[in-house]
């Protein structure tokens, strides 16, 4: 397959699904407790549902992608998507908002394993490193326009629309999908479905230190991303009184600030080498904690001094994100799907338990979120220094996984 510019658009919009379905509604989250007669930590909380769901059924999805090919298993996701996103619309209630929420997850997880295998197939660890910078420039998009849209759906019509409109989209990526994107799996480099094999190769994927220590290390970099999506609309519409329809364009900045780290990583790739551009990452990562520990502790600080700590931290994503990835999946061999799954798996579970922290520690204040954050930056930065020693040492065997 070539990864042409359209190709791309498709893919990232595929993978743009699941930040579609966090940041949409985003902004309606203070409305949503108020139509459902709930707390607004506890419609906080269908957001770590929603994680937790999607990174646990990853490691269902991974195997399956390896032993069906990508194209069944993205196919199935998309349609489960788009039937969450309708029960969701339909909710009259909040079990049933979560239920629907479960159902979305159950698409998403599908099609969130998938893609990635689906480019690393065929191509270098440098090679799938730029691919997937391509894609996550498009995917960024998903963040930016989301809840941007989310709020004129929110204040023209309601927030049940902004769950029609995650539908509609969907069966449009999908149709996309179907007429362009051709199957990179051949049959003779299928893994033959197993339990046995399936567990027995997770459990030697779990046991490489160097790709455990890269899947941590961006599991804990995720995990503070979730933190801010998860207390972001609090600090920003209640905190700071900014009025709900303004809410994307600020979330927006967040999203140009990966959007420029990921341009710089596809261009220097190449000449500087993926592990030189990780340790810039790492170095601004640093520097975000240390702006977000200081942020914590004063009583209210400048908005715009949040919004740079904050903007740092989400640009990282843009070269951490693919680079990390990369660095686990050199050692992945014929189970690209099942690294990328195990890697979800680790990542979502991460988010999902830091944004149920921070909406745990809800105070009425910007400490939790911003505090949560900075830690997860820090367990990050302590993992990604390991593993580098732990790779430049040779101190581990060879990944042998069965076939």
């Amino acid at each position: 397959m070539t990864l042409s510019l359209p190709i791309y658009l498709i893919l990232g919009l595929l993978v743009g699904l699941t930040p579609l379905a966090i940041d949409a509604y985003l902004p309606s989250i203070p409305t949503i407790a108020s139509d459902l007669g709930m707390e607004i930590s506890y419609i906080q909380l269908t957001l770590s549902v929603y994680l937790l769901a999607f990174a646990l059924l990853q490691v269902v999805f991974g195997p399956l992608s390896d032993a069906l090919g990508r194209r069944k298993i993205i196919n199935f996701g998309l349609i489960v998507f788009a039937t969450g996103s309708l029960w969701c619309a339909l909710s009259q209630a909040y079990d049933m908002l979560i239920i629907g929420r479960v159902i979305q997850a159950i698409g998403g997880a599908a099609v969130a394993v998938s893609i990635p295998a689906l480019v690393k197939d065929g191509l270098s660890t440098e090679e799938f490193s730029k691919a997937m910078s391509m894609v996550m420039l498009v995917m960024a998009l998903a963040p930016l326009a989301a809840p941007i849209i989310g709020g004129v759906i929110l204040v023209t019509l309601s927030w049940h629309y902004i769950f029609v409109f995650l539908a509609v989209l969907t069966l449009i990526g999908m149709a996309l999908f179907l007429r362009n994107i051709p199957e990179t799996l051949p049959r003779e480099h299928r893994v033959p479905l197993s339990l046995r094999n399936i567990l027995s190769n997770y459990r030697r994927l779990a046991r490489h230190p160097v790709i455990m220590g890269y899947i941590v290390a961006g599991s804990f970099h995720f995990a503070g991303l979730m933190c801010f999506i998860t207390g972001a609309a609090f600090i920003y519409i209640e905190l700071y009184h900014v009025p709900e329809q303004y809410f994307g364009f600020y979330m927006g900045l967040n999203v140009v600030s990966m959007m420029i780290a990921t341009t710089l990583n596809r261009r220097y790739v190449d000449r500087l080498g993926l592990p030189k551009l990780t340790r810039y990452g790492i170095h601004v990562l640093a520097i975000s904690a240390i702006l977000l520990f200081a942020l914590a502790v004063l009583d209210m600080p400048p908005l715009i001094a949040i919004m740079l700590g904050c903007m740092l931290y989400t640009g990282t994503m843009g070269v951490l994100g693919g680079g990390l990835m990369a660095g686990a999946m050199r050692y992945s061999g014929k189970h690209n799907g099942s690294v990328t799954a195990l890697a979800g798996t680790f990542r979502f579970t991460a988010g999902a338990l830091s944004g149920a922290i921070v909406s745990a520690l809800h105070d009425g204040s910007q400490t939790p979120m911003l505090v949560v954050m900075a830690s997860c930056a820090t367990l990050a930065i302590l993992a990604w220094f390991w593993t580098i020693r732990t790779e430049r040492s040779g101190d581990f065997a060879s990944l042998e996984v069965t076939q």
